[in-house]
């Protein structure tokens, strides 16, 4: 069996490897397409992030806890390993990079002192998706369809239970380009993307939770009865919402108010079916 590295890739992107693990470890990437993909992935991630907010840092065990995280899934989700088409193609260790560079650049601070990295998270699958999508394959959906039904159907089939609601964004120049099942924070996310104007990503997720789960932003808009909490990640504009039990996210490198605007006409209001804690 073929070997692969894995903590090596980013020490090698880093710089942190010395001779002769680093020549090693560079001659096994030129005969690896796997690692090869792997460590493309992880350099788009390092070079599509913004490396600075002010003098913010990430907390200090964000690592261990995405780590974690991911490794929960892999362990308990076995059953919907086999749909994990974008996982597959955008590597593992992509998806804990991209993590860590998106929570390098926000500020979040949830309720007390506990750091939430719900926006980096989200922001990193937003950096997975593109970096998915600028090696082809359909940006790794499990589901490529123009359809809103076709995607909702394909979201109640493989265990999303709470209704997603798939808009056609046509009217806004954005086309639906498909979907796939998610996982974020350890959370079922139904993850469906569009494509519009110079193929500018949009990107959104749906998923159980409430929006005091955030951590607070300075950007907070009203519209229709229904609250946005806007968050920025360099060029990348983040927009949450509450619809009944489910936080709706819009994602894109857009300008902020066309992303701001796309949710204002994607959103619904919805009565919670639950009291929240």
């Amino acid at each position: 069996m073929t070997a692969h590295y894995g903590e090596e890739l980013q020490d090698l992107l880093d710089g942190r490897l010395a001779e002769p693990r680093r020549s090693e470890v560079t001659a096994h990437v030129e005969t690896c397409v796997r690692c090869r993909r792997e460590l493309d992935a992880l350099r788009w991630i390092k070079s599509g992030m913004p490396k600075q907010v002010g003098e913010a840092e990430p907390p200090p065990d964000l690592a261990s806890r995405v780590r974690a995280s991911l490794d929960a899934a892999d362990a308990t989700d076995a059953a919907a390993a086999s749909r994990r088409s974008f996982a597959s193609r955008v590597p593992r260790r992509a998806w804990i990079a991209a993590g860590l560079a998106a929570a390098a650049v926000l500020v979040v601070f949830a309720r007390g002192d506990r750091p939430s990295a719900l926006p980096a998270l989200v922001a990193a699958d937003f950096a997975a998706y593109e970096s998915a999508a600028a090696q082809g394959g359909g940006g790794g959906l499990d589901i490529q369809s123009s359809d809103p039904k076709a995607v909702e159907a394909h979201f109640a089939r493989n265990g999303i239970a709470f209704p997603t609601r798939v808009f056609d964004l046509g009217m806004m120049q954005y086309r639906l380009a498909g979907g796939r099942v998610h996982e974020l924070d350890g959370r079922p996310s139904a993850l469906f993307a569009y494509r519009g104007p110079e193929d500018t990503a949009l990107v959104c997720q749906m998923y159980p939770g409430s929006v005091s789960e955030l951590p607070a932003t300075d950007d907070v808009r009203e519209n229709n009865g229904i609250t946005f909490h806007v968050f920025r990640s360099g060029n990348v504009t983040l927009v949450f919402w509450q619809e009944g039990d489910v936080v709706c996210v819009l994602t894109s490198s857009a300008p902020t108010e066309t992303v701001v605007q796309l949710a204002f006409v994607k959103a619904v209001r919805v009565e919670s079916l639950a009291p929240r804690g």
